[in-house]
């Protein structure tokens, strides 16, 4: 079960949660619970080498705010 980072859509709150992806949806905020949303932070490791994240590379250069391959370009 992966440790993710949440940002809350009421307070704005960011936290991290132990969840399994078919929890990903009920991910409540502690601070207000307030429905949240996968935050997507910091350098994208998917497919770089050495790295257990991947394989093949998302293409994202290590920005996954603007990423669609790994997940943190979706708006959904």
């Amino acid at each position: 079960m992966p440790l993710l980072k949440f940002r809350c859509g009421d307070c704005g709150a960011v936290f991290d949660e132990l969840v399994s992806a078919s929890k990903l949806d009920s991910v409540k905020c502690p601070e207000c619970a307030g429905a949240s949303e996968r935050a997507y932070e910091g350098r994208c490791l998917f497919g770089m080498a050495g790295s257990s994240a991947g394989r093949g590379g998302c293409g994202c250069g290590g920005d996954c705010g603007g990423c669609a391959g790994c997940g943190g370009g979706r708006d959904d």
